[in-house]
């Protein structure tokens, strides 16, 4: 997978006046919170491709569709961010890889390449990084799309049930994994989310599409 180039945010080809015009009813603040521990780095059988694999390609198209039209001004704006927890007592690790707001003036698709799975899994870490991102948005419809196989190396999730539960943030949950996790499938429960379990690459494209 050769992803190490960069694709400049430019206006060239682009209708400003039409972009400047969206319908603010359909503005959405999306970002992708995924786990980068080293069980990502595990296949999914289904497929036959390791699960942090499937999450690159998968978030490479995506972002190859939507560029630079997902960005300010235009209705949809996202960000890419992974979560581990690293060291001993563990610390809480989020990477920053496209940031949501303000958006990035280049796009650097290498960083998403060079993302690694090494340490732990914080999941309640990493749901209040998302909700936190995206609470104090003014747009209308904020999502986060978490991505995980399942694990948790910290405390329960259900320790931020009422973050979830009182968040205007919709929590969308693609699990990754070979045994469903039960977790996270509560996650989305809590969250007023969808749970979405793909099995290969084609149904985790379209499940990051919902």
């Amino acid at each position: 997978m050769h992803l190490a180039f960069h694709l400049f945010y430019t206006f060239v080809g682009v209708d400003v006046t039409s972009a400047m015009s969206y319908d603010e009813s359909k503005a959405r603040d999306v970002i992708f919170v995924i786990d980068g521990s080293r069980s990502m780095g595990g296949k999914l059988k289904s497929s036959g491709m390791s699960k942090m694999e499937m999450v690159k390609t998968g978030l490479t198209n995506y972002i190859a569709e939507h560029w630079p039209v997902s960005y300010f001004p235009w209705p949809i704006r996202m960000g890419i961010s992974f979560y581990r927890l690293l060291g001993t007592p563990g610390s809480t690790q989020i990477e920053v890889v496209v940031p949501l707001n303000p958006p990035p003036a280049s796009l650097e698709l290498y960083r998403l390449e060079e993302a690694g799975c090494r340490g732990g899994s914080p999941l309640a870490d990493a749901l209040r990084y998302g909700i936190k991102s995206t609470s104090d948005s003014m747009r209308k419809e904020k999502v986060v799309k978490l991505i995980s196989d399942g694990g948790n190396d910290g405390p329960p999730a259900k320790t931020v049930a009422d973050e979830l539960g009182g968040s205007s943030v919709v929590v969308d949950v693609i699990e990754l994994s070979n045994s469903a996790s039960g977790e996270l499938r509560d996650v989305a429960a809590m969250a007023h989310g969808a749970y979405l379990r793909p099995q290969n690459l084609a149904g985790f494209e379209a499940a990051i599409r919902k």
